[in-house]
């Protein structure tokens, strides 16, 4: 007997064994060493008890672990399928919402379209129809045709203030014929809008010392004309400022496409900004813009939408907005007291230069009949720029400021100061300085010449506006 005891494995051959039989070897060794007399081996057959019976409870738990860790592998799984079949319900929920979404929005879109039309027709309607409502209401009154002749009314100066503002046919020959450069290097551009309306641009490249560097200015001119007639004053830019400059003929003006409006002229200056930053020759790091009336409107918004594409701004004559023109122009009327929707055309500038952080330049004249320069003086007062001047020039009228002694000094002064902000050893050589008395005179062969200017067109319509007025005045008297 113990030799059949000394022939039992050792215990960790005995725990292998019980680790593969999941405890039926353990049980098999126990009837094994019963019978063959397991009692009488005395201290041989105790270390084979001894193991049998220190495996079984620790094979119990390796099962346990096993059983658990399956489990787990099974609840995970299930818990990934139903993680899985979350994220996809999710992704439904979102595309059903932004279907639904997009459906509401195309609605909205028809019926806001629908109801403009219809605001439109009515209008047009009532337009026409305005002397036999004057008529009808004469002869049978009537509330509901009093307030078909107000709204007939309210439509005909609504639809007037685009010929209030916008004048591309004067003279009558600026849609035929835009005069190009010559002599010089320039690129005749046309660019599309968002919206698909084909702009026409003239690109005047400066070509002197370090021109890779030089800064570019892009060009928003006044209400009237085309860029063209703006070339005597651009070419004096060149010669001046050593810059290029990119001349843009908003759309319905020279031979742009499309008709003139305020949405329509802030498309027009970003596809224009969006273009210069296209081109590969011009430094993007030295984009000023620079507005003229109108033009400063445009100039304002595009700075104020663009602020981290944008060096610098460079506004010339230019208004707070177009009701504060319409109370200045007709005093006569309470401009002051309608509200913002009876206006078609707005041009917030008073609004947007809050935004406008960039170092800004105001150019007044102040002998300026048609804007009063006072507004230029709160413009410059509202701009938060730290690096903000203003030049004035007692001479200077609405169109021909330009042509002032010391007015291309004060723009080279602004734009070596703000090309010199760059490195903070050069600004603190630069001394501020207002350009209040720029007394250096600018001759040029161009100074001299004949040049196209623009009329005053807001005091011939005024006058036409006030004729018109008066006539209203007369029949709705006649009809009461």
């Amino acid at each position: 007997m113990p030799e059949r005891a000394g022939r039992l494995p050792a215990p960790g051959r005995k725990a292998r064994a019980g680790n593969v039989g999941a405890g039926g070897g353990i049980c098999r060794l126990h009837r094994a060493w019963a019978g063959s007399g397991g009692a009488e081996s005395g201290a041989a057959g105790a270390p084979g008890y001894t193991v049998a019976t220190a495996a079984a409870p620790r094979l119990e738990e390796d099962d346990e672990e096993r059983r658990k860790r399956r489990g787990g592998t099974l609840l995970r799984g299930a818990g990934f399928r139903v993680r899985g079949r979350l994220r996809s319900l999710r992704a439904g929920l979102r595309r059903l919402r932004r279907a639904t979404m997009e459906k509401s929005w195309m609605l909205w879109n028809f019926v806001e379209r629908w109801l403009i039309a219809l605001a439109s027709w009515s209008w047009a309607l009532c337009r026409i129809s305005l002397l036999p409502l004057i008529v009808t209401f004469h002869l049978y009154g009537g509330i509901i045709l009093l307030l078909l002749i107000f709204i007939s009314i309210a439509g005909i100066l609504y639809k007037f203030q685009d010929v209030l503002l916008y004048f591309p046919e004067q003279p009558s020959s600026s849609r035929l014929y835009v005069p190009m450069p010559t002599g010089i290097p320039h690129e005749n551009i046309f660019i599309r809008t968002k919206d698909g309306v084909r702009l026409n641009l003239i690109l005047i490249r400066y070509t002197g010392d370090n021109s890779p560097y030089s800064p570019t200015i892009i060009y928003f001119h006044g209400n009237a004309g085309n860029i063209g007639h703006r070339l005597p004053n651009a070419l004096l830019m060149l010669v001046n400022l050593k810059v290029n400059l990119l001349l843009v003929d908003y759309r319905g003006y020279g031979k742009s496409e499309g008709e003139a409006s305020e949405e329509g002229l802030y498309l027009d200056s970003e596809a224009v900004l969006d273009y210069v930053m296209t081109r590969p020759d011009l430094d993007k790091t030295k984009i000023f813009l620079f507005g003229r009336s109108l033009g400063g409107a445009v100039a304002i918004h595009l700075a104020s939408e663009n602020s981290h594409r944008i060096s610098a701004i460079m506004v010339e004559n230019t208004f707070l907005s177009i009701p504060h023109m319409a109370s200045t122009l007709f005093s006569f009327f309470p401009m002051r007291y309608l509200p913002l929707w009876c206006y078609k055309n707005k041009f917030l500038s008073y609004r947007k230069i809050s935004q406008c952080r960039m170092p800004s330049l105001f150019i007044s004249g102040l002998s300026d009949q048609l804007i009063p320069p006072v507004m230029m003086k709160q413009l410059y007062e509202l701009s938060p720029s730290r690096t903000k001047r203003l030049a004035i020039f007692p001479d200077g009228t609405h169109n021909d400021t330009w042509q002032c002694q010391g007015y291309f000094t004060a723009l080279e002064q602004f734009i070596k100061e703000v090309i010199k902000s760059h490195s903070p050893e050069e600004m603190a050589k630069t001394s501020s300085n207002d350009f209040r008395s720029c007394g250096v005179h600018v001759s040029h062969p161009y100074l001299h010449s004949p040049l196209w200017v623009e009329e005053p067109f807001f005091l011939q319509q005024k006058e036409k506006v006030s004729r018109v007025v008066a006539h209203l005045s007369f029949l709705a008297s006649f009809c009461i």
